[in-house]
Protein backbone atom coordinates (compact mmCIF):
# COMPACT_ATOMS: atom_id res chain seq x y z
CA UNK A 1 0.00 0.00 0.00
CA UNK A 2 3.03 2.42 0.83
CA UNK A 3 4.84 1.94 -2.71
CA UNK A 4 1.24 2.25 -4.38
CA UNK A 5 1.04 5.65 -2.21
CA UNK A 6 4.25 6.99 -3.22
CA UNK A 7 3.68 5.92 -6.93
CA UNK A 8 0.60 7.82 -6.95
CA UNK A 9 2.47 11.08 -5.89
CA UNK A 10 4.90 10.42 -8.61
CA UNK A 11 1.80 10.85 -11.35
CA UNK A 12 0.66 13.79 -9.54
CA UNK A 13 3.73 15.53 -9.78
CA UNK A 14 4.72 14.37 -13.29
CA UNK A 15 0.22 15.57 -14.05
CA UNK A 16 1.25 19.33 -12.36
CA UNK A 17 4.33 19.57 -14.24
CA UNK A 18 2.51 18.60 -17.77
CA UNK A 19 -0.86 21.14 -16.98
CA UNK A 20 1.82 23.76 -15.11
CA UNK A 21 4.31 24.06 -18.29
CA UNK A 22 1.34 23.98 -21.29
CA UNK A 23 -1.28 26.07 -19.76
CA UNK A 24 0.80 28.17 -16.74
CA UNK A 25 -1.03 29.04 -13.83
CA UNK A 26 -3.81 31.38 -14.99
CA UNK A 27 -6.86 29.52 -16.21
CA UNK A 28 -8.34 32.28 -17.63
CA UNK A 29 -6.10 33.42 -20.01
CA UNK A 30 -6.95 33.20 -23.92
CA UNK A 31 -5.86 30.35 -25.37
CA UNK A 32 -4.85 29.55 -28.96
CA UNK A 33 -4.13 26.11 -31.11
CA UNK A 34 -0.75 25.48 -30.78
CA UNK A 35 0.26 24.65 -34.03
CA UNK A 36 1.77 21.16 -33.11
CA UNK A 37 0.45 17.55 -33.07
CA UNK A 38 1.50 16.76 -29.34
CA UNK A 39 -0.29 19.64 -27.49
CA UNK A 40 -3.70 21.15 -28.60
CA UNK A 41 -3.97 24.71 -27.03
CA UNK A 42 -1.44 26.97 -25.42
CA UNK A 43 -1.89 30.34 -23.87
CA UNK A 44 -2.12 33.27 -26.59
CA UNK A 45 0.75 35.08 -25.37
CA UNK A 46 2.79 31.87 -25.70
CA UNK A 47 5.25 30.62 -28.44
CA UNK A 48 6.51 26.69 -30.07
CA UNK A 49 10.44 26.86 -30.10
CA UNK A 50 12.95 24.35 -31.17
CA UNK A 51 15.06 23.39 -28.35
CA UNK A 52 18.15 25.02 -30.56
CA UNK A 53 16.02 28.27 -30.56
CA UNK A 54 16.21 28.56 -26.63
CA UNK A 55 19.89 28.36 -25.85
CA UNK A 56 23.02 30.48 -25.06
CA UNK A 57 25.63 28.16 -26.91
CA UNK A 58 25.58 25.14 -29.73
CA UNK A 59 23.61 21.93 -27.52
CA UNK A 60 26.66 19.69 -27.45
CA UNK A 61 27.78 16.54 -25.92
CA UNK A 62 30.93 15.36 -23.93
CA UNK A 63 34.00 14.15 -25.40
CA UNK A 64 33.29 10.33 -27.10
CA UNK A 65 36.96 9.79 -26.40
CA UNK A 66 37.53 6.98 -23.52
CA UNK A 67 39.52 8.78 -20.44
CA UNK A 68 42.35 7.75 -18.55
CA UNK A 69 40.57 7.54 -15.30
CA UNK A 70 42.94 8.10 -12.16
CA UNK A 71 43.20 8.02 -7.98
CA UNK A 72 41.83 11.34 -7.70
CA UNK A 73 41.24 14.64 -9.41
CA UNK A 74 38.31 16.14 -12.05
CA UNK A 75 34.97 14.40 -11.20
CA UNK A 76 34.25 12.90 -14.48
CA UNK A 77 30.01 12.16 -15.33
CA UNK A 78 28.03 9.57 -17.64
CA UNK A 79 24.72 8.83 -18.14
CA UNK A 80 23.51 6.91 -14.99
CA UNK A 81 24.72 10.08 -12.72
CA UNK A 82 21.88 11.38 -14.07
CA UNK A 83 19.49 10.71 -10.86
CA UNK A 84 16.26 12.16 -9.82
CA UNK A 85 16.19 15.33 -11.73
CA UNK A 86 19.96 16.18 -10.60
CA UNK A 87 23.75 14.79 -10.98
CA UNK A 88 24.33 12.18 -8.30
CA UNK A 89 28.34 12.66 -8.24
CA UNK A 90 28.52 9.08 -6.16
CA UNK A 91 27.84 7.29 -9.22
CA UNK A 92 30.63 9.32 -11.76
CA UNK A 93 32.57 7.18 -13.52
CA UNK A 94 35.91 8.28 -12.24
CA UNK A 95 38.14 11.48 -11.66
CA UNK A 96 40.18 12.72 -14.87
CA UNK A 97 43.16 14.55 -14.77
CA UNK A 98 43.18 18.45 -14.77
CA UNK A 99 45.22 18.31 -18.27
CA UNK A 100 42.15 16.57 -19.65
CA UNK A 101 39.67 17.78 -18.20
CA UNK A 102 40.95 21.13 -20.04
CA UNK A 103 41.10 19.44 -23.20
CA UNK A 104 37.46 18.19 -22.95
CA UNK A 105 36.29 21.70 -21.59
CA UNK A 106 37.19 22.99 -25.03
CA UNK A 107 34.13 21.48 -26.16
CA UNK A 108 31.88 21.45 -23.56
CA UNK A 109 32.25 22.55 -19.89
CA UNK A 110 29.22 22.30 -17.07
CA UNK A 111 28.41 24.77 -14.78
CA UNK A 112 25.04 25.54 -12.64
CA UNK A 113 22.01 25.81 -14.49
CA UNK A 114 23.13 23.83 -17.05
CA UNK A 115 20.66 21.11 -18.02
CA UNK A 116 21.89 17.37 -19.46
CA UNK A 117 19.80 14.88 -21.39
CA UNK A 118 21.30 11.66 -21.37
CA UNK A 119 20.78 10.78 -25.39
CA UNK A 120 22.15 7.10 -25.32
CA UNK A 121 21.41 4.15 -23.32
CA UNK A 122 18.43 2.14 -21.07
CA UNK A 123 18.12 5.90 -19.42
CA UNK A 124 17.77 7.57 -22.74
CA UNK A 125 15.49 11.07 -22.20
CA UNK A 126 16.36 11.66 -18.49
CA UNK A 127 16.78 15.14 -17.90
CA UNK A 128 19.22 16.42 -14.98
CA UNK A 129 19.95 19.85 -13.70
CA UNK A 130 23.10 21.25 -12.85
CA UNK A 131 22.80 23.18 -8.83
CA UNK A 132 26.23 23.25 -8.27
CA UNK A 133 29.49 24.66 -8.57
CA UNK A 134 31.60 22.16 -7.94
CA UNK A 135 34.37 21.45 -11.30
CA UNK A 136 33.36 18.32 -13.03
CA UNK A 137 33.01 16.88 -16.74
CA UNK A 138 31.20 14.71 -18.89
CA UNK A 139 31.12 11.68 -21.24
CA UNK A 140 29.88 11.59 -24.41
CA UNK A 141 26.09 10.12 -23.39
CA UNK A 142 25.48 13.55 -22.03
CA UNK A 143 24.05 16.77 -24.18
CA UNK A 144 24.11 19.91 -22.17
CA UNK A 145 21.89 22.68 -22.78
CA UNK A 146 22.51 26.25 -21.38
CA UNK A 147 19.56 28.20 -21.57
CA UNK A 148 19.73 31.85 -23.45
CA UNK A 149 18.93 34.72 -21.91
CA UNK A 150 15.28 35.19 -22.35
CA UNK A 151 15.02 31.97 -20.96
CA UNK A 152 14.77 30.77 -17.85
CA UNK A 153 17.05 27.59 -17.10
CA UNK A 154 14.59 26.15 -14.17
CA UNK A 155 11.31 26.81 -16.42
CA UNK A 156 13.30 24.51 -19.50
CA UNK A 157 14.14 21.75 -17.15
CA UNK A 158 10.56 21.78 -15.88
CA UNK A 159 9.47 21.11 -19.56
CA UNK A 160 12.13 18.70 -20.59
CA UNK A 161 10.89 16.58 -17.75
CA UNK A 162 7.48 16.75 -19.09
CA UNK A 163 6.16 13.97 -20.41
CA UNK A 164 5.25 16.10 -23.37
CA UNK A 165 9.02 16.49 -24.05
CA UNK A 166 9.39 12.61 -23.39
CA UNK A 167 7.51 11.34 -25.93
CA UNK A 168 8.84 13.44 -28.47
CA UNK A 169 12.47 12.05 -27.19
CA UNK A 170 10.71 8.34 -27.49
CA UNK A 171 8.93 9.00 -30.87
CA UNK A 172 12.29 10.29 -32.48
CA UNK A 173 15.05 8.15 -30.65
CA UNK A 174 16.37 4.96 -32.96
CA UNK A 175 17.42 1.64 -31.49
CA UNK A 176 20.36 0.02 -32.08
CA UNK A 177 21.58 -2.11 -28.58
CA UNK A 178 19.98 0.17 -26.65
CA UNK A 179 17.97 3.85 -27.51
CA UNK A 180 19.94 6.80 -27.96
CA UNK A 181 18.65 10.15 -29.99
CA UNK A 182 20.79 11.99 -32.00
CA UNK A 183 22.23 15.68 -31.59
CA UNK A 184 20.72 17.00 -34.57
CA UNK A 185 17.57 15.54 -32.78
CA UNK A 186 17.46 17.07 -29.70
CA UNK A 187 18.20 20.47 -31.32
CA UNK A 188 15.01 19.86 -33.38
CA UNK A 189 12.51 19.15 -30.48
CA UNK A 190 9.89 21.18 -29.80
CA UNK A 191 9.21 23.02 -26.17
CA UNK A 192 6.49 26.02 -25.11
CA UNK A 193 7.81 29.45 -24.25
CA UNK A 194 6.01 31.74 -22.14
CA UNK A 195 7.06 35.29 -21.59
CA UNK A 196 10.06 35.73 -19.53
CA UNK A 197 8.28 36.78 -16.35
CA UNK A 198 5.75 33.44 -16.62
CA UNK A 199 8.35 31.50 -17.20
CA UNK A 200 9.95 32.58 -13.90
CA UNK A 201 6.52 32.22 -11.99
CA UNK A 202 6.22 28.77 -13.39
CA UNK A 203 9.30 27.70 -12.39
CA UNK A 204 9.29 29.19 -8.77
CA UNK A 205 5.92 27.67 -8.31
CA UNK A 206 6.72 24.18 -9.38
CA UNK A 207 9.88 24.00 -7.63
CA UNK A 208 7.96 24.49 -4.68
CA UNK A 209 4.81 22.18 -5.40
CA UNK A 210 7.23 19.28 -6.68
CA UNK A 211 10.30 19.62 -3.82
CA UNK A 212 6.64 18.82 -1.51
CA UNK A 213 5.75 16.11 -3.45
CA UNK A 214 9.30 14.62 -3.00
CA UNK A 215 9.82 15.29 0.92
CA UNK A 216 6.24 13.34 1.03
CA UNK A 217 7.83 10.85 -1.02
CA UNK A 218 10.90 10.65 0.49
CA UNK A 219 8.59 9.96 4.03
CA UNK A 220 6.83 7.49 2.42
CA UNK A 221 10.12 5.41 1.28
CA UNK A 222 11.63 6.09 4.72
CA UNK A 223 8.65 3.98 6.07
CA UNK A 224 8.81 1.02 3.90
CA UNK A 225 12.81 1.19 4.49
CA UNK A 226 11.97 0.85 8.02
CA UNK A 227 9.38 -1.58 7.38
CA UNK A 228 11.69 -3.89 5.52
CA UNK A 229 14.17 -3.51 8.37
CA UNK A 230 11.89 -4.62 11.41
CA UNK A 231 10.10 -7.38 9.03
CA UNK A 232 13.68 -8.45 8.59
CA UNK A 233 14.73 -8.39 12.16
CA UNK A 234 11.81 -10.44 13.02
CA UNK A 235 12.72 -13.47 11.09
CA UNK A 236 15.81 -13.60 12.40
CA UNK A 237 14.46 -13.51 15.80
CA UNK A 238 12.32 -15.83 15.04
CA UNK A 239 14.93 -18.49 13.43
CA UNK A 240 17.27 -17.33 16.27
CA UNK A 241 14.82 -18.59 18.67
CA UNK A 242 14.86 -15.12 20.56
CA UNK A 243 10.71 -15.29 19.89
CA UNK A 244 9.08 -17.79 20.75
CA UNK A 245 5.81 -18.01 18.02
CA UNK A 246 4.13 -21.82 19.36
CA UNK A 247 2.16 -22.04 22.67
CA UNK A 248 3.17 -23.70 25.13
CA UNK A 249 1.84 -27.03 25.28
CA UNK A 250 -0.13 -27.70 28.67
CA UNK A 251 0.68 -30.95 30.75
CA UNK A 252 -3.17 -32.11 31.96
CA UNK A 253 -2.14 -34.11 35.49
Amino acid sequence: LLSQKAAQYGKLKQSLINETVTRGLDKTVAMKDSGVEWIDRIPDSWKILHLKNCVSKKITDGPHATPVFIDDGVPFLSAEAVQNGGLNFSSKRGYISEADDKTYSLKCKPKRNDIFIVKSGSTTGKIGYVSTDENFNIWSPLALVRSGKNFDSRFVYQFLSSSYFQQQVQLFWSFGTQPNIGMGVIEALQITVPPLDKQQAIANYLDEKTAHIDRIVATINSQIDNLKELRKTLINDIVTGKICVFKPEHRHE
